[in-house]
């Protein structure tokens, strides 16, 4: 009679799903995990945090996306008579969800925090705060949903085939804004970093432009995510702010989060990239060059021991960075609130 020797048996149905597991925990899971919003459930999460303290929020609808006509929702929190407001969007591009989590998490923060503290220290007493957990509801979706890991862009038909081609249809939103876009050699359609045909060309884009011209943003915050590395964990401030005090202060601002955020996998803390940054479409000049706001990019997810960029962790990783980073957030609005109470002082 042959005998079965069970111990390889036993390891594989044992062991090596735990090792399996353990080397996803460490590195990049896709699908999601389950802790990750996905986009058919996005709806329902702010109507959850707004029913929080529904009297200083309010869910709204400030556009629709280009290709699928998807909503594009922010979460409108604090007083409607507050002089300033702040600006916080959790993400321009389909892969880098981990700014979405970030955002809704933000909201929950700022509407508890207000129901318990002292309601005139309190910050949605002085500013209203907008947040958009996603301008790229086209491309959350198709990340979201398991269907493409990488898709950065939203989903026009680029190539005017008429059909979308995941891989290469779409505008790099974060390229579109009307400043520094005729500078910007992203011409070619199948590029990841597509431009687009216009500066604006996307209603996405719109619909910030819109925002801006009705708000007195005082700082605007960009949260991404870099899935090559390169530029992991660090904070791109705008082109050409050329030392100018409204330069110094966004860089202040900026080295607040930076103190405020250690790594993910390595020793250290974010940091503040102090070399020339692009000069191209992107959000962050925009604002700064065309309203005066100070506005800054974050790139969420760092890289670990092995320099792999880890920017869809398993779900323990995902809370400490979702809570580091609304710590991060919360910390720079303080700041703000600081240097806003200090000028207006000097002012009379």
């Amino acid at each position: 009679m042959q005998t079965i020797d069970v111990l390889p048996i036993i390891f594989g149905m044992l062991i090596l799903p735990c090792l399996f597991s353990c080397v996803q925990a460490k590195g990049n899971m896709y699908p999601l995990d389950t802790k990750y919003i996905k986009a058919e459930k996005l709806n329902a999460e702010l109507d959850q945090i707004v029913h929080i303290s529904p009297e200083f929020a309010e869910k709204r609808i400030i556009g629709f996306s280009s290709a699928e006509n998807l909503p594009v929702y922010a979460l409108q929190l604090g007083k409607k008579d507050a002089a300033k407001a702040i600006l916080v969007i959790g993400q321009h591009h389909g892969e880098e969800v981990l700014g979405v989590n970030i955002s809704l998490a933000l909201a929950e923060r700022l509407l508890s925090g207000y129901s318990n503290a002292e309601k005139e220290s309190h910050l949605l007493e002085h500013y209203q705060v907008w947040i958009i957990p996603t301008l790229n509801p086209e491309g959350f979706r198709i990340v979201s949903s398991g269907m493409l890991r990488n898709k950065r862009k939203n989903n026009r038909d680029t190539n005017n085939n008429q059909q979308l081609d995941l891989r290469t249809d779409g505008v790099d939103l974060n390229r579109n804004y009307p400043v520094f876009w005729e500078l910007d050699t992203e011409t070619e359609n199948n590029s990841p970093y597509y431009k687009g045909s216009e500066p604006s060309s996307e209603s996405e884009i719109k619909a910030i432009i819109t925002l801006a011209q009705q708000q007195n943003f005082a700082l605007a915050i960009f949260l991404h995510s870099s899935i090559s590395g390169v530029s992991s964990e660090k904070i791109f401030l705008p082109a050409k702010g050329n030392g100018s005090e409204l330069f110094q202060k966004t860089s202040s601002l900026a080295a607040v989060y930076a103190a405020s955020a250690k790594k993910d996998y390595l020793k250290g803390n974010y940091e503040v990239y102090n070399g020339s940054t692009s000069e191209v479409g992107n959000a962050r000049n925009y604002f700064f060059h065309r309203y005066g706001t100070p506005a800054f990019l974050v790139e969420i997810g760092g890289k670990n021991k092995r320099g792999q960029s880890i920017i869809h962790p398993s779900n323990a990783m995902l809370e400490k960075i979702v809570e580091k980073n609304v710590k991060a957030l919360m910390n720079v609005f303080a700041e703000l609130e600081t240097q806003d109470t200090k000028e207006n002082e000097n002012k009379l």
